[in-house]
């Protein structure tokens, strides 16, 4: 067991890409037939079957690599020293975000779910103001709910530091050769087959079982990986034959998903998602394996990429809530709309980053690290 002594540009490229993608699955929220904040009038069922392409693994992703970077910089910084980090890089962006970023999405669906007719500026006061009379909780984080989630299973485990050489000891005898692929699957296909079948997903931080028992184990199994190099040489041995476990398990799913085999109750629904989970499982791991094997180096966009993502994701929803609302109204083809929703999230995105650069005051609440302190010029030497 030993810690990389380098950055591992591989889960760099893959943190990216998660979060990138989150940005495209959500303006196929506003498309699909599932409920969401706001909907366009061009409602595609077609989308969904690419959407539970995605859906079953990109959160528990990115839970499984915060979860190895946690455990990376424990390495390096004392439990303490590190929440108290942690709770300023997570929390004020949190807390800004609900105040300010996304008050513009809940008042698009309260225009539109409940004829509200007011404009922003008249709907703030009452949103900041904690006014229920809407039916939804105000204020409120909608995507942001990652942000509480991650800190905390971050303060969680910081709390716990004295545990991990224990944790890892348990860790060692359940992932290692097969376990490293089966245990995991199991325990989420049990998590989805039985609390999510009672609870669902709610994404309330004090009120959801079922997301924290799925994404707290996801952080748990980043914390636990991040100490055992041998798992990762694991993922990459078996890279091929992980990927070719998730394309049978994908199959298989979208065939018993087309006849209802999902929705059922007892034993079939169950299995389903004892499915569901195992499928995801197996994409994971074959992203490590891929990631592991062919990314061993770092770029200046891949650099300017990791910085630049939180950011991004703070800021994409509100984006697209609000552009897809205010278009609504245009009729455009659905081609169009979507591509200028995309245009002006990505616009928004870059905007929010170069904001939050050129501000030292919004580096924190825009998802950026505090700007370095600069250091006294050393004085001329005397002639």
């Amino acid at each position: 067991m030993s810690h990389p002594a380098t950055r591992r540009y591989d889960l760099d490229t893959l943190r990216v890409g998660a979060f990138l993608l989150l940005i495209l699955y959500h303006l196929g929220m506003f498309y699909v037939p599932w409920g969401w904040h706001v909907k366009s009038t061009h409602i595609t069922p077609a989308l969904e079957p690419w959407m539970g392409v995605l859906n079953p693994w990109r959160l528990s992703l990115l839970f499984v690599i915060s979860g190895v970077a946690t455990r990376f910089m424990l390495a390096k910084m004392a439990p303490g020293a590190l929440a108290a980090q942690r709770s300023q890089r997570l929390l004020i962006p949190l807390v800004f975000g609900m105040l300010v970023v996304v008050a513009p999405q809940s008042w698009a669906e309260v225009v539109e779910k409940n004829g509200y007719t007011g404009s922003f500026l008249d709907f703030w006061p009452r949103y900041l103001s904690f006014d229920q009379s809407f039916g939804i909780i105000l204020p409120t984080y909608n995507h942001l709910w990652f942000v509480a989630y991650l800190w905390l299973y971050t303060v969680i485990a910081l709390g716990a530091a004295p545990l991990i050489p224990a944790l890892d000891r348990w860790g060692g005898r359940l992932l290692r050769g097969a376990g490293l692929f089966l245990v995991p699957a199991l325990l989420f296909g049990l998590y989805r087959a039985t609390a999510h079948r009672a609870w669902g997903e709610t994404h309330v931080l004090w009120a959801d079982g079922y997301g924290h028992l799925q994404y707290g184990t996801a952080f748990l199994l980043g914390l636990l990986l991040g100490a055992r190099d041998e798992a990762w040489s694991a993922f990459e041995r078996w890279r091929a034959p992980a990927l070719g476990a998730a394309a049978g398990l994908l199959a298989l799913g979208l065939y018993l998903r087309a006849r209802g085999v999902e929705d059922m109750p007892g034993p079939a629904g169950a299995g389903f998602a004892i499915l569901r989970e195992a499928y995801a499982w197996a994409v994971i791991c074959a992203l490590f394996g891929y990631a592991r094997r062919y990314i061993r180096r770092g770029s200046p966009l891949l650099t300017t990429l990791n910085e630049a993502v939180f950011p991004f994701y703070i800021v994409h929803q509100t984006a697209i809530v609000v552009t897809g609302h205010l278009l609504k109204p245009l009729g455009l083809p659905v081609l169009a709309e979507a591509g200028a929703i995309l245009a002006v999230t990505v616009a928004s995105c870059l905007g929010a980053y170069a904001l939050a650069r050129a501000i030292p005051a919004l580096r924190l609440p825009l998802g950026l690290k505090p700007a370095p302190r600069r250091t006294a010029a050393a004085p001329a030497p005397a002639e």
